[in-house]
């Protein structure tokens, strides 16, 4: 049974596109959640439509709840609550929405952060019982960005960390009383307006930047985005473009469907699959030449975060 009190936050972010895998990631939540435990699965939509907000509230069980929170609207009240330090464009910090959690939910002082794109294998209250006592959040490195030859001197000379220690902002736990505590939405939108870094990945880069001396590494078993690990895969993540409602060849895409087929969205998603073409894959492929391409082009240039912290120390927290 649902008892509101105890029950984990788990913060999901989507629009219409990306609904239906968001169903998936909930199908999957719930057949790996702890009968004995509550879940408050939060989703901060924007502009979902009626059925799609219909068939999400159908996922919820006897101890997962689920609400859908307008995302703009609290962004809006979040900000406003703080005065004119944190004025700015609401629209536009939508798409840094999860840095304002912490500020959007004052009333919880932990929480889970997953993208639509994942599904769990394992009780994620595993993942929400990691320690984070005096630290920021909690990620798994990034193994895209740790191996390429090119994007991993974008993390050290661009964002300022070792490529080794650049996490992938999909899966995170997050010490919300700290955030709060130490300012952090207020720090990262004076960084915002007054530096506007260059950055392949706004969001992922600023949390990498601002936090890289409060992080928690998580075991990379629950941010699993290659095939054939060598440890146990406690929640997988469809990262970038290789996504298994548009491609057959995707790591851990049997997975997927496992959970899919369970939802109301399992139709929808292999008539997706079925119709991406030569075109779309060729698409997905220029895109990621563009994202690595952008990388290199500002890896070492002026004012980046790692310029403006040796200079001033005013990035990191």
């Amino acid at each position: 049974m649902y008892e509101a009190a105890s029950a984990m936050p788990i913060f999901f972010a989507v629009d219409d596109h990306y609904a239906a895998s968001l169903a998936v990631a909930i199908q999957s939540l719930v057949a790996n959640a702890d009968r004995g435990r509550s879940y408050h699965v939060i989703v901060l939509q924007r502009g979902l439509k009626p059925e799609n907000r219909k068939n999400l509230l159908a996922l919820a069980t006897d101890n997962v709840q689920v609400e859908l929170v307008p995302m703009a609207e609290r962004i809006k009240e979040c900000l406003a609550d703080n005065g004119n330090k944190l004025r700015a464009d609401y629209f536009t910090l939508t798409i840094y929405y999860r840095l304002f959690i912490a500020e959007m939910f004052p009333q919880y002082s932990k929480g889970l952060y997953l993208d639509a794109d994942v599904i769990a294998l394992d009780d994620v209250a595993k993942l929400f019982a990691t320690d984070v006592t005096g630290k920021l959040v909690a990620a798994a490195v990034d193994p895209f960005i740790a191996t390429d030859a090119i994007m991993a001197p974008y993390a050290v000379n661009s964002v300022g960390v070792p490529a080794d220690a650049y996490v992938n902002s999909g899966v995170l736990v997050m010490n919300l009383a700290e955030m709060r505590q130490q300012h952090f939405a207020e720090h990262f939108l004076t960084l915002l307006n007054q530096y506007k870094f260059a950055s392949i990945a706004p969001d992922q880069d600023y949390l990498n930047a601002i936090a890289a001396d409060q992080m928690v590494h998580l075991p990379l078993s629950w941010n699993v985005q290659e095939v054939g690990p060598s440890y146990a895969v406690q929640l997988v993540h469809y990262n970038l473009f290789k996504k298994p409602w548009h491609y057959v060849d995707v790591p851990n895409g049997a997975d997927f469907w496992r959970y899919a087929d369970q939802t109301p969205y399992a139709a929808k998603l292999r008539a997706t699959r079925a119709h991406f073409t030569a075109a779309d894959a060729a698409n997905d492929e220029k895109h990621m030449r563009e994202m690595v391409a952008r990388a290199e082009s500002i890896t070492y240039a002026p004012a980046s975060f790692r310029d403006i912290q040796a200079r001033t120390g005013e990035v990191r927290l």
